[in-house]
């Protein structure tokens, strides 16, 4: 069974501006040269925050507004509270959820989102 790629294997890749556009265009309307710029501009750390965030809008099933340059450059992504979501129970019973605290408040994140916000009192949930 192949291991499957982390977000780290993902962004460090000198391409990692490929799996981000496979989610935000998958259909291919845009070319890479409309906002190549702007995904090398952003550091590692909003680069991962951004592919985590684009990630988890398609898994929920929310869709995504304006050209793959508007998302790069103007998104500002936050990690998604799975408290009380569909995917939550998922998610448990894979072991990826933990409970931590981001900007004051406790709530369910994944452990990529905790590792990625950098978030406090960071607890494995079961």
């Amino acid at each position: 069974m192949e291991k499957a790629e982390t977000i780290d294997d993902v962004l460090s890749k000198k391409g990692s501006l490929a799996y981000v556009w496979a989610i935000i265009d998958p259909e291919n309307k845009y070319a890479y040269s409309t906002a190549i710029k702007e995904w090398y501009r952003l550091s590692l750390l909003q680069q991962r925050r951004l592919y985590l965030y684009c990630l988890y809008r398609k898994w929920r099933g929310e869709g995504f507004y304006g050209t793959p340059y508007d998302i790069i450059s103007n998104c500002h992504p936050y990690p998604t509270n799975w408290d009380g979501r569909l995917l939550v129970d998922k998610l448990l019973k894979e072991g990826k959820i933990v409970s931590a605290k981001f900007n004051g408040s406790y709530g369910l994140y994944t452990r990529d989102e905790a590792r990625v916000w950098q978030m406090e009192d960071v607890q494995p949930r079961k």
